[in-house]
């Protein structure tokens, strides 16, 4: 059953290390599924265990979760990422309560560049949790809205950095979110 496969595939990914062997057999999985109820076969949108029978196959979404490493929480105004593939050049589309856009992150072993940009809607943050190299310790962040610096602190824990900002911010499709971390 693809629900299930899916749901391994993400719990592998999430379970990995970026680029690890086990992001690999996630995507393995997730690729296999694919394949099996390939569009040039089939109808695209009809996985076996989608539409006909259930909706076990919206589990495939949860693989792109747990590439992405997507947190969201809306009341607590909390958005985090921690990519599995690709993490020093990464960009991905998010969604959110009331609104979507795209991360995208730059990273080398001495700094680390975040940008959460919407492209429809709002977002309101207060805090952001951001993936770092190993070996790289924060000493500094600083954090744009647009052409404006806004006040942000940071916390690290290993490669985890939770980034908080002096008052919630608003993201809207005029201005980009910018973290710089070194």
């Amino acid at each position: 059953m693809n629900g299930f496969e899916y749901q391994v595939a993400a719990h592998m990914i999430y379970e990995g290390a970026p680029d690890s062997d086990l992001v690999t057999n996630g995507l393995a999985i997730a690729r296999a599924i694919h394949e099996r109820y390939g569009a040039a076969k089939r109808n695209p949108y009809n996985e076996i265990e989608c539409s006909d029978h259930y909706a076990r196959s919206m589990a495939s979404y949860g693989v792109f979760l747990a590439t992405c490493g997507f947190e969201y929480h809306g009341p607590k105004q909390h958005i985090g990422f921690s990519p599995r593939v690709s993490p020093d050049s990464f960009r991905a589309p998010f969604t959110s309560a009331e609104g979507w856009g795209t991360f995208s992150q730059q990273r080398s072993a001495e700094q680390h560049t975040a940008v959460i940009d919407v492209a429809w809607g709002r977002l309101a943050l207060k805090t952001i949790a951001l993936a770092v190299p190993d070996g790289l310790t924060v000493g500094r962040c600083v954090a744009s809205l647009g052409n404006s610096a806004i006040d942000a602190q940071f916390d690290q824990t290993e490669n985890r950095v939770l980034v908080t900002l002096g008052q919630s911010a608003t993201l809207t499709t005029d201005a980009a979110l910018t973290i710089k971390l070194t």
